[in-house]
């Protein structure tokens, strides 16, 4: 009975405890490398709650150890791994068997979806459209006071999905540990990715039409240029079918063509 008491003791993680790791994994790839990619900053983030999981130094060796192992996910979706293994470490203070090799094989499972449906969601849709919808205000809105609470604007625009599935993340992981694949599916942020792809399309529309007007204004050689610059970001993402490989691409453009020509 005292040996249940004690296991009900360490195994009491809080929302609070959940909130303190969400603060954590805002280091999740500070120490990333070619070796574990992010599995260090992964651990890292375990550190609020490992004084509850673990009672000893060799434990606490032994908890990390798991978990420096290879892992790789998208940044703000490798919350749903960590809520996983906080329950599941937790289950493993209750007295649960074969944990440790379930935690493996979970995470190495989680790899593929999480890092899909992350880069998916934020790198290929969300990121460009706030950008492109940021760099349209900057363009259009006159004095630098409007100009910054646009911005500012734009950044809670980016940042309150991210921080909602960051935590959001660590919440579900740890509540549903063992059927996480039913919070993890594409489908689930289809409308959320459709917003941002409407918007990355109108801004995009608005950005090319605006600028458009203002060369038109300014001379023909201008206008000219700006329709070959367009075709060559085109056919640039054609070939390498990377948004910001493009951005770098068409900025090195526009900067020697500025050099060679005004």
């Amino acid at each position: 009975m005292k040996q249940t008491d004690t296991s009900d003791k360490k195994a009491r993680i809080t929302r609070f405890d959940l909130f303190k790791v969400f603060i954590a994994s805002f280091f999740m790839q500070a120490v990333w490398n070619f070796r574990s990619l992010i599995s260090i900053g992964f651990s890292i983030s375990f550190l609020p709650v490992i004084g509850k999981l673990c009672d000893s130094p060799e434990e606490k060796k032994q908890f990390l150890q798991r978990h420096l192992k290879f892992f790789n996910a998208h940044p703000y979706f490798a919350s749903y791994a960590l809520g996983i293994s906080i329950r599941l470490e937790e289950m493993k203070t209750e007295g649960e068997k074969y944990i440790p090799e379930t935690i493996d094989r979970l995470k190495d499972l989680l790899i593929s979806p999480l890092g899909a449906v992350g880069d998916r969601l934020f790198w290929a849709t969300i990121k460009p459209a706030v950008l492109l919808t940021g760099m349209l205000g900057i363009f259009l809105l006159p004095g630098i006071t409007l100009k910054a609470v646009f911005l500012a604007i734009t950044f809670l625009l980016y940042n309150i999905p991210h921080l909602y599935y960051r935590y959001q993340g660590i919440l579900e992981g740890y509540q549903h540990p063992l059927d996480i694949h039913r919070f993890i599916g594409q489908q689930r942020f289809e409308k959320l990715r459709a917003f941002f792809v409407i918007l990355l399309i109108l801004s995009l529309a608005s950005l090319l039409l605006v600028y458009g007007y203002y060369l038109l204004k300014t001379s023909l050689p201008l206008v000219l240029f700006f329709i070959f610059s367009t075709l060559y970001a085109w056919i640039f993402f054609r070939i390498s079918n990377n948004f910001y490989l493009v951005s770098l691409g068409t900025f090195i453009f526009f900067l020697f063509a500025a050099i060679l020509f005004l």
